[in-house]
């Protein structure tokens, strides 16, 4: 019986590889206690700068069907005549649900976008970082067609004037490029309304990488991305008042580094550990009486205990001192203190229920945020936005009345929880 139940897992296993051959290039497979999982693109040569598509590969040999979730993301090491690059795969979004079961001896695939950097050229071999599953070989062009790379005849000066740019092969001219490739969401962003006044509360919140992945420095040394500048602005909006004022508004930019990934992650893990400090500046843009501001510097980390695709458990506690004097606010670390902790319970993909609280200094004036939030693309499919219950009590909803004691309830939607 042990026998004939090892050339029937020998014989799927040749079935496996077979097709493997017949899509196209093909790395070596990775043999696990319950899927063996195989890497292959059909491309032989690419151009650099745009996305090659990659697949994902996974044969379950067991007896029984098995239930796997392929990763959203998957980190690669690119290494070209020119220079090592890392990278990001994404997984399609036009692919199927990232968990699947797959039946006794059948076999799940799905696609991922790996981008190519522009800088590279020549053969390429492609490293999947958290995986040991070979490489992935193909040959890179140049992103520049002829007709678009500069004249050799042009002078020098007229050139690095010109093309200081680099220009992507057929792709107009897009003067947001930089924006839109280097923004990331920062702090929760939402939207929502109460029946108490002030009634209508939003936040908006991102943060810019300042360096690309792409240039001379992030390639010699990857930890200088990092760095980013970050912009958060809570407002509360008094839409019941005679010309609906804006109550109270606190505008935060700030200077941060951002360490990810510094233990697990992995899309085997039940763990990961991130890291963020920085400085920032808080105030309420109002002057005389009503002025408020203040700075710290700050440390957080994120704990979160869980694998994606299932219930996680997320600790984020943050601490923090005062710099540069609390003139227009001497009291306020009587209320705001050193230290605050945000917990989150749910799924990544589902319900979620996050707490934010914080106390003074001597361990009294507690304040506390909960917010309910569910995916609207979970009912309807077509709404990118989170529907979004809110409840605070306590101190400081707003930086102008950070000594004075409040509770409401408030819901609407958010953009990023």
């Amino acid at each position: 019986m042990i026998g004939k139940a090892s050339r029937n897992r020998r014989r799927r296993v040749l079935r496996f590889l077979f097709l493997l051959i017949a899509l196209g290039c093909s790395v070596d497979v990775v043999i696990g206690q319950e899927i063996i999982l195989s890497f292959n693109t059909a491309a032989r040569t690419a151009t650099a700068g745009t996305a090659v598509s990659v697949w994902l590969n996974a044969l379950n040999p067991a007896r029984q069907e098995t239930r796997w979730t392929f990763p959203e993301t998957i980190s690669v090491r690119i290494n070209s005549t020119t220079a090592t690059f890392s990278a990001t795969a994404s997984l399609a979004t036009n692919a199927a649900s990232p968990t699947t079961l797959i039946p006794a001896g059948g076999f799940a695939r799905r696609e991922y976008f790996l981008p190519l950097p522009s800088l590279a050229s020549g053969q390429v071999i492609v490293e999947f970082t958290n995986w040991n599953a070979g490489q992935l070989v193909f040959e890179a062009t140049s992103p520049l067609p002829e007709a678009t790379i500069p004249s050799k005849r042009k002078p020098k000066l007229v050139r690095f004037f010109e093309f200081a740019e680099p220009v992507e092969p057929d792709k107009p001219f897009d003067s947001g490029r930089f924006f839109k490739q280097q923004i990331f969401p920062h702090e929760a962003m939402y939207f929502i309304g109460g029946a108490k006044s002030p009634n209508a509360k939003f936040q908006i919140s991102f943060k810019y990488q300042m360096l690309n992945e792409d240039g001379w420095l992030a390639r010699h040394a990857p930890a200088l991305t990092g760095f980013h500048a970050a912009y958060t602005q809570t407002s509360l909006w008094d839409l019941s008042a005679p010309s609906a004022p804006f109550f109270d508004t606190s505008y935060k930019p700030a200077f941060l580094y951002s360490w990810e990934r510094v233990a697990g992650g992995k899309a085997t893990d039940w763990f990961r550990l991130d890291l963020q400090g920085g400085v920032q500046h808080e105030s309420n843009g109002k002057g005389g009486a009503d002025s408020r501001s203040f700075n710290i510097v700050f440390l957080r980390s994120t704990f979160v205990l869980g694998r994606e695709d299932g219930f996680q458990f997320t600790l984020q506690p943050r601490a923090w001192t005062y710099i540069g004097g609390l003139s227009d606010n001497p009291d306020l670390a009587d209320y705001r203190g050193y230290f605050d902790l945000r917990t989150v319970l749910g799924w990544r993909r589902g319900l979620q229920l996050s707490a934010l609280g914080r106390m003074g200094q001597d361990g009294n004036h507690t304040s506390a945020q909960f917010d309910l939030t569910y995916p609207l693309m979970k009912i309807f499919g077509n709404f990118s936005v989170y529907l979004d219950a809110q409840y605070f009590i306590g101190y400081g909803e707003s930086l102008l009345r950070y000594n004075q004691r409040s509770d409401i309830v408030r819901a609407g939607f958010s953009l990023y929880r």
